[in-house]
């Protein structure tokens, strides 16, 4: 026996040949939670990392609009809110009063427009139709109201400041 050999041996000497790919079922179960056990413990701090930043993104919530002197009355003016996957529509429905609402129609996320002369909300997907006064459903597949977009008046601009999810059926 050489040097190699003998070396190999010492290393090697709890291994038994015949018995290198016998895995019983308590040895699997076993091995199977402890790999899912490191994973859970792995993915535990980017889960930390997100949600801090949520809450940070949240804690900034606000975003400028329009200007209110911008939109005449009956007039409307779309922008993104919380972020750029949210698209939102601003109505400007008398000399004082705002609304705004998130406009994924919440039958199958279709775009819903404001039509001027109705005074209404329009799915023209499915034809859904929503109050403008509170964005309720008023005919259609809709199963709830748009998401409401809360403003704030300051320094004679129009805020986006959070989405309230409506109750109305």
């Amino acid at each position: 026996m050489n040097k190699f050999e003998e070396f190999l041996r010492k290393i090697t000497f709890n291994i038994k040949r015949g018995k290198e790919l016998e895995l019983n079922r308590r040895g699997f179960i076993a091995s199977t939670l402890s790999l899912m056990g490191v994973f859970f413990l792995s993915s535990t701090p980017l889960l930390a990392v997100a949600k801090w930043k949520e809450s940070q993104a949240e804690e900034n919530l606000e975003h400028f609009i329009v200007n209110e002197g911008d939109l005449a009355v009956g007039d409307s003016f779309t922008f993104h809110f919380p972020n750029e996957n949210d698209p939102a529509l601003l109505i400007r429905i008398s000399e004082d009063e705002y609304r705004a609402y998130n406009i994924k129609c919440t039958h199958l996320m279709c775009p819903v427009y404001f039509e001027k002369e109705t005074t209404e909300l329009i799915c023209p997907c499915h034809h859904g139709f929503f109050n403008v006064e509170d964005g309720s459903v008023i005919a259609g597949p809709p199963p709830r109201g748009l998401p409401v977009v809360e403003l704030a008046f300051k320094n004679n601009g129009i805020y986006a400041v959070g989405v309230t999810q409506t109750e109305h059926h």
